[in-house]
């Protein structure tokens, strides 16, 4: 073998090693976890900047690898072709096609990738200097690669930006099902960052208080008569109404209540002076808009209105946290209703209970309805008040009615349609 041809060799060689180091260096940089990054550079790793600058800049540097790549596997075939083709005549390139492409799919592929998947982290570390100071030089050539190849797939790669969030939102909900630990706590924590992305597509007339079970109090009672409403509530805000209970004037905060009612005998006027505006919202409002808003305004409470401006009920501040962590119960509440199954195997419930924990209790689906509770959704399913004994259906259970009254449900059997 002559020098030269011994040269050719060794080049080829290295061609083929160098194709391996960038083909491994797209797989770690597209692998690679930011967070993690991130704590490698608090921990003084200076490799790591480097990293994050590449990662920043992802588009480009994957465009610059494979140009890269491309070049140093086109350059290597074709030097192995001319190489056998010198030995074996026309065969060589048959010979040249064969060897190369087993080099390459082996040495430049399966096992630089193979590495760089398992180790992400290392080896970005490691190529991350060579690698920022290759895309700076390529830089100009990759801008106008990019340029020709948006050119051609504009309407492909156009996405809205609301598709964009949807896919966002899907791969992080697949993120969240995936997580899991040794903790035996760990199925609450998946179901709170689950519900934590829920609240986007939930709206408030979901989860609010319905106005008839506010406690509200009228603005035209007497002193004494609104004191004892004050005593007697167990809330810290209490709305106020004028001529009819729809029409509310305002919330009395009873912490910035400084003012003895016993004796003080301006006390109304007073009480009426520290009486906020109250805070009207769209029942369309979802939860996560309507969270960033109490924060913003520092605020805990807001009425529901629908688009005619009629009060439907109150959200709170608590209602939406539940929705997150679950019912939260404290000393000061009524005790909670709950779903009773009696020795027939039936849910007996209250008809002020929310249709959509009937639904949750049994990870079903409900189907989109106006009704918050489910003694409003039975009335809607029947298009009026159903007698005692009379029974509804929807797609998964039967509602026998127990008790009402004129206006609403007030005990409901609830059997599961199998």
């Amino acid at each position: 073998m002559e020098l030269f041809d011994l040269f050719l060799l060794i080049i080829i060689i290295l061609l083929v090693i160098l194709s391996g180091l960038l083909s491994g260096s797209e797989t770690a940089i597209t692998a690679v976890s930011k967070p993690r990054i991130n704590s490698k550079i608090k921990q003084g790793i200076l490799r790591a900047i480097y990293v994050k600058k590449i990662i920043d800049q992802k588009e480009n540097v994957i465009s610059s690898l494979l140009l890269s790549n491309n070049l140093v596997n086109i350059l290597a075939s074709s030097l192995a072709t001319a190489f056998l083709y010198e030995i074996f005549g026309v065969t060589g390139i048959f010979y040249a096609t064969i060897l190369m492409t087993f080099l390459l799919v082996i040495f430049a592929e399966v096992l630089p990738k193979t590495y760089s998947i398992n180790k992400p982290t290392r080896t970005a570390i490691s190529i991350a200097p060579t690698i920022y100071y290759l895309n700076k030089a390529l830089y100009p050539i990759v801008i106008f690669i990019n340029f020709i190849v948006k050119l051609f797939i504009k309407k492909i790669i156009s996405t809205s930006d609301k598709l964009k969030d949807q896919q966002s939102e899907e791969e992080l909900r697949g993120v969240i099902d995936l997580y899991k630990t040794s903790n035996p706590d760990s199925e609450e924590e998946k179901k709170m960052l689950q519900s934590i992305l829920s609240l986007n597509d939930t709206t408030a007339e979901e989860v609010f208080t319905h106005r008839k079970n506010i406690y509200s109090i009228d603005i035209n009672l007497n002193f004494n008569e609104i004191k004892e409403k004050i005593n007697y509530s167990n809330y810290t805000r209490i709305p106020f109404w004028k001529n009819n209970q729809e029409n509310i004037i305002g919330v009395l905060d009873k912490r910035s209540l400084n003012l003895d009612l016993s004796i003080d005998k301006d006390g109304k006027n007073k009480i009426i002076n520290l009486l906020k505006k109250p805070w009207f919202i769209p029942a369309t409002t979802n939860l996560l808009d309507q969270l960033v808003m109490f924060r913003n305004k520092k605020e805990h409470l807001s009425f529901v209105v629908d688009e005619y401006g009629e009060l439907l009920g109150l959200i709170t501040l608590e209602d939406i946290i539940e929705e997150i962590v679950g019912e939260i119960v404290d000393e000061l509440d009524s005790p909670p209703l709950k779903f009773i199954t009696n020795t027939e195997g039936k849910i007996i419930s209250d008809g002020k209970m929310n249709i959509k924990d009937l639904y949750n209790k049994f990870n079903l689906e409900l189907e989109e309805t106006e009704a918050s509770t489910i003694g409003g959704y039975v009335m809607n399913l029947s298009k009026k008040i159903p007698l005692y004994g009379e029974s509804v259906t929807d797609k998964f259970f039967s509602y026998k009615v127990l008790s009402h009254s004129r206006k609403q449900i007030h005990r409901i059997e609830i059997s599961k349609i199998n």
